[in-house]
């Protein structure tokens, strides 16, 4: 999320998608048995946490208010998504005296290119146990005007893919030792078939074994995909730590039909993925909502969180 811009954020296309999302509520009987069989409520099992990508445009305006509104909003941990043109110890200060812990923060494979070290020290200094590369670096620049989603999605060839994972193999032994976890977020552009079901996202964790390389599931990306959000959890179990909790609902004024909406409101069938987090060992999640917003981003983190607290 670091240095991108809100173009990022468009959202995906194409027809295929939004018959793949249609299908991401089943009816309650095809929810595993095992996973059915969770303890704790998703309040209790992890702290509440939140992509402070969601209230960018609030903290621009005032950064303590923005982070005492999320705390206040009911949210306990957050992920963060640069620190807002202050340093990273002057932001964790800020972070901390609203309330709030940083467990997790965002960067990108560009900065980790061009200084890793820069990267890992700022996760240090803000006090976070990972450090996630958000999204990958291109072979050349996109289109001006491309949308983000569009254009990555056919710039990211299996070579480009390749190319990124020498780097995190390169990359995540050095986070390791710095006492820090690596890991990736996705979007949908990772699961795209290259050709004989080789995807970008398994050649990315082919740089290394589990030990070095963590996933974080964005869920919203991996429904519009077109793959089930709980069976792709269960794939990558071995490496899961970490969740971003999304729900995307059709919208055609949007470039491509859709967008993130307030957890629960979507199409994403929520139970079984809390479920089955728990029953995979998920460290933390994130909820995370994108522009365009509706109402106020803090109102709709609210909404969000009393849909989780009902499950």
């Amino acid at each position: 999320m670091t240095a991108i811009t809100a173009s990022r954020r468009h959202m995906l296309f194409g027809a295929a998608a939004l018959l793949a999302l249609s299908g991401c509520k089943p009816a309650p009987s095809a929810t595993p048995a095992s996973d059915s069989a969770a303890t704790k409520t998703a309040i209790d099992a992890w702290p509440v946490g939140m992509q402070l990508w969601t209230v960018g445009a609030e903290l621009a305006k005032d950064v303590p208010g923005t982070l005492k509104a999320v705390k206040d909003a009911g949210y306990d941990v957050v992920e963060t998504a640069g620190t807002q043109g202050k340093t990273a110890a002057e932001f964790k200060t800020l972070i901390e005296a609203a309330g709030l812990k940083a467990r997790s923060a965002h960067t990108n494979m560009p900065k980790l290119i061009e200084n890793a070290d820069k990267e890992i020290n700022e996760a240090l200094a803000l006090g976070v146990e990972w450090l996630i590369c958000s999204s990958p670096q291109t072979p050349a620049p996109l289109p001006a005007g491309s949308d983000w989603i569009v254009g990555m999605t056919k710039a990211m060839t299996a070579d480009a893919w390749k190319m990124n994972a020498e780097h995190m193999a390169k990359i995540a032994p050095l986070v390791k030792k710095a006492g820090l976890k690596f890991g990736y977020h996705n979007h949908p552009m990772e699961f795209k078939d290259l050709g004989g079901g080789q995807t970008g996202y398994d050649i990315l964790m082919s740089a290394g074994d589990a030990s070095l390389i963590r996933a974080e599931l964005d869920l919203g990306w991996v429904a519009v995909a077109g793959l089930d959000p709980v069976a792709t959890m269960k794939k990558y179990a071995d490496r899961l730590d970490l969740l971003h909790i999304k729900d995307m609902i059709k919208d055609e004024k949007q470039p491509a039909g859709f967008r993130s909406t307030e957890i629960g409101h979507g199409m994403i069938d929520w139970k079984p993925v809390f479920a089955a987090a728990q029953t995979l060992g998920v460290k933390n999640y994130f909820v995370e909502q994108e522009p365009p917003f509706l109402k106020p981003a803090i109102e709709s983190l609210k909404e969000s969180r009393a849909f989780i607290a009902a499950l």
